[in-house]
């Protein structure tokens, strides 16, 4: 049907960012869910050995009889619905060697970890700390800026089962993004594009926020931005025009005063001479 065609697939390149991989991902992972014989590889959980002479089943066995007999699949079978679905997914990663995919894989999830390790997209601890890392980079659009933001927590999120501890437990289940870290996500993004704005920002939307969160109000912020960013500027412009004045003043009324003083100073008789 129409309604369920996903994008046609396309292949990996030797460059890609977290979002592009994703975008990747998912569409490929959409396309293999919709032929019956692959869906359940794709299940959160499943698992089967490496391709081995020793072990040529993967450890998968046949159905048995909670299966309806129609459905019912020999563990050679679905062996070898594994492997074309491998070799599908093989085809359109062509940055890393089949074998990883097709004979040294373990479950779907275990061949995405690889090719985030070959992409350097592998979630570490100490990758958080990259965050700090992320500046409005010349000619880059401010919503392009949010999307580096929102991807690169989303990509450091923890997950179940993964390898990162916090207070040293694993998480039980997928971090959610919560309107906390969502909030703090668009404050970064105002300060990366001006110190200033969330101050301004503050101000402006101040009786939004008293019952709205940072976040709800992102959408009409990204409206508003370049206005925000023009009072900035002119703010700006007016306190330099102003201590301008200020110091051409000043040197006014120091010079009508005598106050300012220039050339050598000779102590002389307890009077101080000055020799311009």
């Amino acid at each position: 049907m129409a309604g369920t065609r996903a994008p046609k697939q396309w292949s990996l390149s030797k460059v890609e960012t977290i979002t592009s991989f994703e975008a990747w991902r998912q569409n490929l992972q959409y396309t293999l869910s919709l032929d019956q014989n692959f869906a359940a590889f794709l299940v959160d959980g499943f698992t089967w050995l490496k391709k081995t002479n020793a072990n040529p089943l993967r450890g998968i066995v046949d159905d048995g009889e909670a299966v309806a007999e129609a459905n019912r699949r020999t563990a050679a079978q679905k062996c070898t619905h594994l492997d074309l679905m491998l070799g599908q997914i093989a085809n359109y990663c062509p940055i890393i060697s089949r074998n990883t995919i097709i004979k040294n894989s373990t479950s779907i999830n275990s061949i995405w970890q690889s090719i985030r390790l070959h992409y350097g997209f592998q979630s570490t601890g100490g990758h958080f700390l990259d965050f700090n890392s992320i500046f409005l980079e010349p000619d880059e659009r401010p919503e392009d800026l949010f999307q580096r933001l929102a991807s690169f927590i989303e990509d450091n999120m923890l997950r179940a089962g993964g390898n990162i501890h916090h207070h040293g437990e694993v998480p039980e289940a997928d971090e959610e993004l919560s309107p906390s870290l969502e909030n703090l996500i668009v404050l970064t993004w105002l300060r990366l594009i001006n110190r200033d704005l969330p101050n301004l920002v503050k101000q402006r939307y101040g009786t939004e926020l008293r019952s709205k969160t940072l976040a709800s109000l992102k959408p009409e912020i990204s409206q508003a931005l370049d206005s925000l960013l023009d009072e900035i500027h002119s703010a700006t412009d007016a306190k330099v025009l102003r201590a301008s004045i200020k110091d051409k003043h000043f040197d006014r009324s120091a010079k009508k005063t005598g106050s300012i003083k220039t050339g050598r100073q000779i102590k002389c008789c307890n009077k101080v001479l000055y020799f311009m």
